[in-house]
């Protein structure tokens, strides 16, 4: 009984933390870019990386829909875009896009696992978003 009182409570908070009212914490990453090929430029935020030197296997389309929507949106309460950090072990960093209010009860986020750079990052955490957007 203990096992399955656990496992329920497990999925329960997994969900929680899945969606806007998680207790993890929100993140900005900050990385040197010849490591990190997803991301915006701090001098020129709607210019993509450019992805001459990397590969891809697997689903193209995974990566396609990061693209454009690497930053936290607030704008629209709706579907709100905001990442979190799920964990931070063994020199790699995973984080997710918080699941919007509307999400379906099986709707699961996709995890970003990052391996940390040798040059150094930095990462800002937070309980809760900012209330303004950047430019």
């Amino acid at each position: 009984m203990t096992f399955w009182l656990a496992r329920w409570q497990g999925f329960a908070d997994a969900q929680r933390d899945a969606g806007q009212n998680s207790t993890l914490p929100v993140v900005a990453l900050i990385t040197p870019k010849e490591k990190f090929v997803v991301g915006r430029k701090f001098d020129d935020i709607f210019a993509d990386p450019s992805l001459k030197g990397y590969c891809i296997i697997g689903d193209r389309g995974l990566f396609e829909d990061l693209r454009g929507r690497k930053d936290n949106d607030i704008s629209n309460p709706k579907q709100p875009r905001v990442w979190r950090l799920l964990l931070e072990r063994g020199g790699w960093i995973y984080l997710f896009p918080a699941l919007p209010p509307n999400a379906k009860p099986n709707e699961l986020p996709l995890v970003l696992a990052i391996q940390e750079a040798d040059k150094g990052h930095i990462i800002i955490r937070s309980p809760e978003v900012t209330k303004t957007t950047s430019p």
